[in-house]
Order: structure tokens, then sequence, then C-alpha cells
């Protein structure tokens, strides 16, 4: 199986593609790393040192990678980080590319703009652009709740809100979303702890997955590992249902050690067994 991933790149730490590629490796995933853009580190350190790949620069290594007879069995591409709609618009036309190459591969598209203690990190004009142009071709979204809230226009506060927000990401395109770090006033527990929450919808039905809210201050680079192991678990076949109680337990397991490690990055070269079998069970059910 191969995915091609077009994200960000960092020397250090993991975000980005560097968040993705190890975890999908290490699930038995060949990966065609594309960077969008080159960091020293994530942005919340300070100034990056940050070069952005032109759209000129991917349409040559995508047009030289098509060249390979590889290129007709990728599976799967995975869209992050994107800064910008010119390298959008260069990184939709890989997608499509592949997708014409591979009418079933999976086109996984997570809409990397900001959260909740950053606000919005990209150019304003990317969320419509993803919204309007990439989200038509793509078959699973992935919103953290910020960018859930950003792209569908209003407040989620509740399970309701929620859910109608997946709706209309749905209508423009993507057949499954999932809305992770969701907050609700109406939220439940974990064992009397608050939770963190991820809500699946797709045309069968919707879940909510949860797992104990580990606070503040966490590492940067969740949601970039969330989406690279939900896609892992599609390509294997499993279930969505299964596939997100996989993320979530994963993308916990890594926050918790890095917590409890007081460790500034996931410290995933250290917890590579769990990236492939986690032991922690997140709490699921269906709401719709």
């Amino acid at each position: 199986m191969r995915v091609l991933s077009i994200q960000s790149q960092v020397i250090y730490g993991h975000v980005g593609n560097n968040a993705a590629v190890f975890p999908l490796q290490r699930n038995g995933i060949e990966v065609w790393p594309v960077p969008t853009g080159l960091l020293a580190f994530n942005p919340s350190y300070g100034p990056p040192a940050h070069r952005s790949t032109t759209p000129e620069e991917m349409d040559a290594w995508i047009a030289a990678l098509q060249t390979r007879p590889e290129w007709n069995q990728i599976d799967a591409v995975l869209l992050g980080w994107l800064g910008n709609p010119r390298t959008a618009e260069a990184a939709g036309r890989a997608a499509l590319a592949v997708k014409a190459a591979n009418p079933k591969a999976i086109f996984l598209c997570d809409p990397v703009m900001g959260d909740s203690d950053s606000g919005l990190y990209v150019d304003p004009a990317l969320p419509a652009y993803i919204r309007d142009h990439l989200f038509p071709a793509a078959d699973i979204a992935t919103p953290n709740g910020f960018e859930l809230e950003y792209l569908t226009g209003g407040r989620i506060e509740t399970l309701p809100q929620a859910l109608a927000a997946c709706d209309a990401l749905r209508a423009k395109g993507p057949a499954m979303v999932v809305a992770t770090t969701l907050k609700r006033q109406d939220g439940g527990q974990h064992q009397g702890q608050a939770v963190l929450e991820a809500l699946l919808v797709n045309g069968e039905g919707a879940w909510l997955c949860a797992v104990p809210d580990l606070g503040e201050d966490l590492p940067k680079g969740a949601g970039d590992l969330f989406a690279a192991l939900f896609l892992t678990r599609l390509l294997k076949g499993r279930t969505a249902k299964k596939a997100l109680l996989f993320a979530m337990s994963a993308t916990y397991t890594a926050l918790r050690d890095a917590r409890e490690s007081k460790a500034p990055e996931m410290r995933l070269e250290f917890i590579q067994d769990l990236l492939r079998a986690p032991q922690f069970l997140p709490d699921i059910e269906r709401v719709r």
C-alpha cells in the first residue's frame, strides 16, 4: 500500500509529515512525502525560518513521479498543511492525478488552518479555497473543532450543532467527516474526567468517541498524527468506526506519553509499538 502525503516538513519536532510518515510506515504503508514547506520547527516556538514550496516545484515533482509505474498503485492521498491557495491548488492537482490513475484511491483532506489556542495561522483566503475547491473532490475531511466552526460559520457547543456542522461539510463533497478535539457544553465524562471527543459522520450514521482531556499546552501535531492513523486503518480494510477507535487510542497514547515525560514534542520513536497496537480503549457510542 502507498500513500502520497502532502504536508509541511520540519527539521525538529513532530508536525505535518514528521507526524504522519513514521506512523504510516510503522503500520506497513509506503509513503511518498511531498513537502508544502520546510520549517526549522513548528511556529509555536518562534520564527521557524520558513520556506514555502512553490506551486511550480510541486507540479514538477508530481509530473516526475507520474513517470514511475508505481504511481498507478498509490492507494491514498493525505493532504495536510497547505499554507495558501496557490499551494492548495497544486496539491489539488496532485490529488486529482492520483484519483485519475486509481479511481479507488482514498483522498483524505485535513483542512489544517488553525486551532482554538492560536486562531487562524494560514492565508485568510485558504479556508474558503479548501471548502469550495478541495472538499468537492475529497472522500474524507478531518477538521478539528476550531476548523469545523471556521468552515461552517457558527459556534459548536452541543452535539446537535456538531452533527449539523459535519452534515454541512459533507454537503460540500466528502462522504465522511471526522471532527476532532470537540469540547461541548453537553459533553460527557470518562471515569469522572472531562473528555475530548471526535465525531465521525458518514452515510451510515454518526459515532462519538471520547478520551480523557489531558488539558492545555500539549505538543503540536496531534491532528496530523490522528489523520494518518485513521487513514492507516481504512487502508487495512477496517470499518470507519474501528479506524476511529484506533486513531483516537494511539493519538491519546502519544499525547499522554509526552505529558508524563514532560516532553515538548510527541515521542513517536519511543512509543512506536503502541502506534500499531495501542492499549487504551476509548469510549464510543452511536449518536445517529
